[in-house]
């Protein structure tokens, strides 16, 4: 029989901190947001969704960025599908990830099992973690929970057949969604239904990838049955190319004779990619809806999927010092991994549209594949496919992918299990605003779940009233939407609400609807009741919207002075070197607490002050010093421009741009591997 457990779960964690106390106002987004499109290879119905959608930020979520890389033994819940074919292990505390899942006749591991627990900046809310398989849900860039709490339930179908039940609100776009794994007695593949409900009266838009993580080696090659792919590499357009082999035009291409030319990529095989790419394949209308990751004995990994979840999409790190650097960052040097991923859309451009009350629900399968290793390695690419399409046939039916589908949507659709771990109470506190509006799609939100954060919302809702916090009190969470700013607006007028942390919260539901002005007015209002970091720290990034750095420089100074804050810090020493006063980020970084001063993002901001002001010796020894920017973005190569700099300063260049000596280093020097993080 099969058997659903939960246990403990340990490995190596880096401490992810506290969450950032300061709210996303600056309509920050994903870099693949923003990506040029191609129009002479992508026609405008495929580019129809590419661009639509995109939101103001993360709000009302909150930055983690409060990580650090000192790693140590930590315990984590885990639940366990179990049958004599499959062992997969969830996490549930990591967004319900799909961690492990080992084929038991074989052994093998089938997935890329992370060893460590390690935060990057590499999603919206800054945080991610590489490893298994994550769900996306809400909007590009990775999912609000990828290190955050779920819901998690048991239920069983009619035959017996253990559930587990994963599920959160996503209160962004105001959707719930549930993963339900499903591991049959005789199955050898894992089942997973998917669902997503809109939970309000107005249309939004939808997003998911379930992106999964496979080991990458030289012998591993990703098929799927596709002729062509979207193809975007970090500095590029979105074009769509052929599948495997891709041309890549290259004017001055250098080889024996110097000769400028052409290059063909076989991108099925990522150990000979030099650099990040995105593929995102186009799968013929009807074709089943599967991607694998198989090695040269012709065994591997496959994922497929009812037809409602059509994308399917390769991401490599690329074989560059940066992309190497990044593997390592995210796991244990020698750890290397390559992502494959399906989706609703296309391409990850792409939200689409979801109507009120509207209910998206689809099946996946994970599990082994084997097949004729000659034919899976050969040049042949469709039989490569065709290969593995009857192998995945043969063991994982897809007339049996529907049938399953069927009969999770009627055992499982209304009803409740038992609630074995409890998420964030957010869809309670929704609820309670929009009584009868809110659609929570059968899924259980108690109160008692319900943590302080929460509460006070909780309390706004019921008794149209906030409570008026320390002005030096770190604001705990925020809400967003128009109900939510009609009801402050009211309470304030009311009195309820009429105090500095009323006015604040106000202000934020403005300027997240775009409304500057009058959220510049609000945070003003808050100032006067009582002087606050946190309006003023506001205040400034509004002033930045606007392009005076300066203002934006004394209100932050100001800020910084009342609360020495690591995150108020940070912007207060960025801001003032952008407003090119690189002694006054001196003389505030050495006023901070010594535990603030230990970051690398503040050492960094310094570091580019000190060589403003040339103190070059002091700038190059914190620079080597092995400096760590835990924070690192994705495609942010501060430290190796710094490096860069610096070397053509001590040649006697001013290391500014337009300095030959700055751009004889970038062609002929190379940074230390610790300070290389560059994605081209």
């Amino acid at each position: 029989m099969s058997s659903l457990v939960f246990c403990d779960y340990e490995m190596p964690s880096a401490s992810l901190g506290k969450p950032n106390p300061l709210p996303d106002i600056r309509n920050s987004g994903d870099q693949h947001a923003s990506i040029v499109i191609d129009e002479k290879t992508v026609t405008a119905d495929e580019a129809r969704y590419m661009g639509w959608g995109h939101v103001n930020g993360i709000l009302p979520y909150l930055i983690q960025d409060g990580y650090n890389r000192i790693k140590k033994p930590r315990i984590w819940k885990a639940a366990v599908l179990e049958n004599r074919y499959i062992r997969a292990v969830f996490l549930p505390e990591l967004g319900g990830r799909l961690w492990s899942l080992i084929d038991k006749t074989t052994s093998h591991e089938l997935l890329h099992c992370n060893p460590v627990f390690q935060p990057c900046n590499l999603a919206l809310r800054n945080a991610w973690i590489s490893g298994g398989v994550e769900w996306n849900i809400g909007i590009i860039g990775h999912s609000p929970f990828t290190v955050d709490k779920m819901f998690v339930e048991t239920l069983s179908l009619a035959d017996g057949t253990p559930v587990l039940r994963m599920y959160q609100y996503e209160r962004i776009r105001r959707l719930v969604y549930r993963v339900e794994a499903i591991l049959p007695d005789d199955a050898h593949h894992l089942y997973v239904r998917v669902r997503i409900d809109n939970t309000a009266d107005t249309d939004t838009a939808v997003y998911w990838w379930s992106n999964m993580a496979v080991d990458e080696r030289e012998d591993v090659r990703v098929v799927v049955p596709a002729d062509k792919a979207f193809r975007y590499g970090y500095g590029g357009k979105l074009a769509k190319v052929g599948v495997p082999y891709m041309i890549v035009e290259a004017e001055k291409l250098k080889n024996s004779k110097g000769l400028s030319g052409t290059l063909l990529w076989d991108i099925s095989r990522t150990t000979g990619l030099p650099q990040a790419m995105d593929f995102f394949f186009d799968l013929p209308r009807g074709q089943r809806r599967w991607i694998s990751a198989v090695g040269g004995d012709g065994y591997g990994f496959v994922q497929s999927s009812t037809d409602v979840l059509q994308g399917r999409k390769l991401f490599v790190w690329g074989m560059g010092t940066g992309g190497r650097n990044w593997q390592a960052f995210l796991s244990k040097p020698g750890s290397a991994y390559l992502e494959i991923q399906a989706g609703l859309a296309h391409t990850q451009l792409e939200h689409l549209p979801m109507k009120s009350g509207q209910v998206i629900s689809w099946m996946e399968t994970y599990g082994p594949i084997t097949a004729d290793a000659a034919l899976v390695q050969g040049t042949d690419w469709r039989a490569a496919a065709e290969s593995l399409g009857n192998a995945l046939e043969k063991t994982c039916p897809r007339a049996d992918v529907d049938k399953m589908l069927a009969a999770a949507e009627q055992g499982l659709g209304g009803h409740s299990g038992q609630i074995i771990f409890a998420g964030a109470g957010w869809a309670h506190v929704q609820q309670a605003l929009l009584q009868e509006k809110f659609h929570d799609g059968g899924l259980r939100f108690p109160r008692r779940h319900l943590g302080i954060q929460e509460r006070i919302w909780l309390q706004l809702a019921r008794e149209r009233s906030l409570p008026c916090p320390d002005p030096l009190k770190e604001p705990g969470s925020y809400q967003i939407g128009p109900e939510w700013e009609t009801l402050l607006g009211d309470t304030i007028r009311e009195g309820g609400s009429r105090h500095w942390f009323g006015y604040y919260q106000y202000a934020v539901t403005r300027v997240y609807a775009g409304k500057l002005r009058e959220a510049d007015e609000a945070f003003s209002q808050s100032l006067d009741c009582s002087a606050n970091p946190w309006a003023l720290r506001c205040k400034a990034v509004i002033r930045q919207m606007a392009g005076n750095e300066q203002e934006a420089a004394e209100l932050l100074k100001q800020a910084v002075r009342m609360l020495p804050e690591r995150n108020i810090a940070k912007e207060a020493l960025i801001s003032l070197s952008k407003a090119g006063r690189p002694q006054e980020v001196i003389q505030v970084y050495r006023t901070l607490p010594a535990a603030v001063r230990k970051l690398g993002r503040l050492k960094v901001v310094l570091i580019e002050a000190l060589l403003d002001t040339g103190a070059i010796a002091e700038a190059e020894r914190m620079l080597n010093d092995k400096i760590e920017l835990s924070d690192v973005r994705e495609g942010e190569v501060k430290l190796t421009d710094l490096w860069f700099r610096l070397y053509a300063m001590k040649q006697g260049g001013t290391g500014r741009p337009g300095d030959p000596l700055l751009e004889q280093a970038k062609r002929e020097r190379t940074p230390p591997v610790h300070l290389d993080f560059r994605m081209q």
